[in-house]
């Protein structure tokens, strides 16, 4: 028998199906070539948060004087409509996927429209660069509970750097957690295919959109970074440093033209290595939001700040305590699973927080000491970043210094994410 061939739009594009004489079909797909490969571009790691801590929130209010309105608008908030995030992306190629997550959701999310652009001012797209997103050919899927969906390839060309919009439109209500540290704008129907929302309301909250991957040539690279809110960055602000994530990649692709690295971000405000809560740990996360990606060459991890400031009993609630060797037991364990996936580990150095309200304390100092020791000598990693001597006041060393920003005592602003971003020596990626 004649063997019969056609042509089906699969995942990754055109596909090509042979049929024997027996009936069986195999499918050959038409992507990844060895001249180009999928390498991912962008992250925002998926995570729910826990609800309040009672002592959090009298703190807020008696020490912070914080307004009882402004405390409730840190809850889960629910709304309806499109949501549409703004992002960059770290490398450069003629087409890229969207990746949204259910990861962390308890129902299934039904998204009924998804769509990217290149982005214009603010939350608006560029005019005539909005495209309709699929996934397996189809507008609209169902995310089942703690799975993410890759969409079908989408043709628009994106350089490192280049600014994405993307849209989307779930049937029914979702949360969004401010305690995420993220930033959307909401607007109501399915305004997926509009340039500018109309009636669109900045909210904030870890977006359903949590990666994007772009075709690049298999030479590129991929660093991951690990990390809690201070790697999560200045998420909400559109503003030119807003991690120093951000501020690494544009080095690496100002120094070859586009680069041969792409920098994603695994940060999650509040995360910790060892605790669940905000967000899982580093340890259960590990695999899923880092060492799955395909490409990854290195790894750079700054956490360890929440297991110190919230170890015990705190304005966070009642955890377990935390020494410097349960800490350092931790970062073992990520520098053997990385190593066991060829993947090289940079750690860095834990930024001083003395000025704040919610992490110091004299103990708490002596353990972030005990770690940075740790850190500095062990040679267990494949390189180090000092943070800590960066970030520390010269004439205090247990505080940051004042001209980054630091109103909390605890995380960077603009000019102290510059500065992290630009210590990092990059022959350690060589």
């Amino acid at each position: 028998m004649f063997a019969k061939l056609f042509t089906k739009a699969g995942f990754f594009g055109a596909a090509l199906a042979v049929t024997g004489a027996l009936g069986a079909t195999v499918w050959a797909s038409a992507a990844p070539t060895e001249t180009q490969v999928w390498r991912e571009a962008f992250q925002s790691s998926p995570a729910r948060y826990d609800p309040l801590a009672p002592e959090f929130v009298k703190m807020l209010v008696e020490k912070f004087k914080m307004p009882p309105e402004a405390v409730a608008q840190m809850r889960p908030q629910t709304a309806s409509g499109t949501q549409r995030v703004r992002l960059a992306v770290t490398a450069r190629g003629p087409q890229i996927r969207i990746r949204v997550s259910n990861e962390e959701g308890t129902e299934p999310l039904v998204l009924a429209a998804v769509s990217v652009g290149l982005a214009g001012d603010g939350y608006a797209s560029k005019p005539g660069t909005l495209k309709s997103i699929t996934f397996g050919g189809h507008r609209d899927i169902t995310v089942p509970v703690g799975a993410p969906v890759l969409s079908d390839p989408i043709a628009l060309p994106v350089a490192a750097g280049t600014e994405l919009i993307v849209s989307t439109y779930a049937k029914g209500s979702f949360k969004l957690d401010p305690l995420g540290g993220g930033a959307v704008v909401v607007a109501a129907g399915d305004q997926t295919m509009k340039n500018e929302l109309a009636g669109g309301a900045p909210m904030v909250g870890r977006p359903a959109v949590t990666g994007v991957a772009v075709m690049s040539p298999p030479s590129r690279r991929v660093i991951a970074t690990l990390g809690d809110s201070i790697t999560d960055g200045n998420r909400p602000a559109l503003t030119e440093t807003r991690s120093w994530p951000e501020v690494l990649a544009k080095r690496l692709a100002a120094r070859r033209s586009e680069g041969d690295y792409a920098v994603v971000n695994a940060g999650i405000g509040g995360n910790r290595v060892l605790g669940a809560g905000w967000g899982p740990s580093a340890l259960a996360r590990l695999d899923r939001d880092v060492l799955r990606i395909d490409g990854l060459s290195h790894l750079i991890v700054l956490e360890g700040t929440n297991d110190i400031g919230m170890s015990g009993h705190t304005v966070f609630g009642n955890n377990p305590v935390v020494t410097a060797e349960d800490l350092i037991a931790g970062y073992r364990q990520i520098i053997a699973r990385a190593h066991a996936r060829g993947v090289k580990v940079v750690v860095g150095t834990i930024m001083p927080f003395g000025a704040s309200m919610t992490h110091y304390s004299p103990e708490n100092e002596r353990t972030r000491q005990a770690v940075n020791r740790w850190i500095r000598t062990s040679r267990e990693a494949d390189g180090v970043v000092d943070f800590d001597l960066v970030a520390r006041d010269p004439k205090n060393p247990v505080n940051m210094r004042a001209e980054f920003g630091s109103e909390d005592g605890l995380h960077p602003g603009a000019a102290g994410y510059k500065a992290m971003g630009e210590a990092v020596d990059l022959s350690v990626f060589e």
